[in-house]
């Protein structure tokens, strides 16, 4: 008699572990095939804002922008205007990632700082001389993402800051170039004149100003504009200085712009 109780125990104890693991068995199964389910139908594609910039190389027509170190450098006057017009007119900016065609981050980093020394508002230094943010991102009027556009749509924008210098630099993606800056100096005011900043901004945009008469559309003590040959476009330069702290101490901001001209 108690060897036959001995067996029913040991069935219901073999019996027992036999259910558990059937249960962690299909459990571990169910958990598998969920995860192949939701990975399969649940996947979600994130389409890129612009398309990849392949048709560089075979733009060479009515170049406006041009390096002759590179050749991604090269766009047309009415493609410059579209991306001046699609940027200056945005409600806020989509971020992605750079696509083909479009310089990387380390590249508009040093862009800018170079950009920085040729318009003498910056010395020779290195990056670990700022502090530095940055981001890539397309303009947009709403906040619904419509269809893809081309790569020269995307802009940089490059934050500089240091004891001496503040300074927001928005670089075309495809073109490397500097198409807009907020400077804020704490030091020393700029050498060059209003005109001939504005001029080497224009030129360093990989532009160039109108040999016209009517160039110069504005001259004021805070603001100057300079058409853009052979284009709609015109530079802006703004500039202004204010009193910080208690010992006469100033600041002066400078912000470059391209602009579109209203017919």
């Amino acid at each position: 008699m108690i060897g036959k109780y001995k067996y029913t125990i040991v069935f219901l104890i073999f019996a027992a572990f036999f259910i558990f693991g059937s249960m962690k068995v299909m459990n571990f199964i169910l958990r598998l095939r969920e995860t192949q389910l939701l990975t399969e139908s649940g996947r979600v594609k994130m389409e890129l804002p612009v398309r990849t910039w392949e048709s560089w190389e075979n733009d060479k027509e009515g170049v406006v922008s041009e390096d002759t170190s590179s050749e991604r450098n090269v766009l047309k006057t009415e493609q410059i205007e579209d991306a001046i017009k699609c940027w200056n007119e945005r409600n806020s900016s989509i971020l992605h990632e750079p696509v083909a065609g479009q310089i990387s981050m380390e590249e508009a980093i040093k862009a800018g700082e170079k950009w920085l020394v040729e318009m003498g508002i910056g010395e020779e230094k290195d990056a670990a001389a700022y502090t530095i943010n940055t981001e890539l991102g397309i303009g947009v009027q709403t906040e619904e993402a419509g269809e893809q556009l081309e790569a020269y749509y995307s802009f940089w924008t490059v934050k500089y800051s240091s004891r001496s210098i503040s300074a927001v630099l928005y670089l075309n993606a495809v073109t490397g170039k500097v198409w807009g800056a907020e400077i804020t100096l704490y030091e020393e005011q700029p050498e060059k004149t209003p005109d001939d900043r504005l001029r080497l901004f224009v030129e360093l945009a990989g532009l160039q100003v109108s040999d016209d008469d009517s160039a110069v559309i504005h001259s004021g003590e805070t603001r100057i504009e300079i058409a853009i040959k052979e284009s709609q476009l015109y530079a802006q330069e703004r500039s202004y200085s204010m009193s910080i702290g208690l010992e006469n101490s100033y600041k002066y901001t400078i912000t470059y712009q391209l602009l579109i001209r209203q017919e």
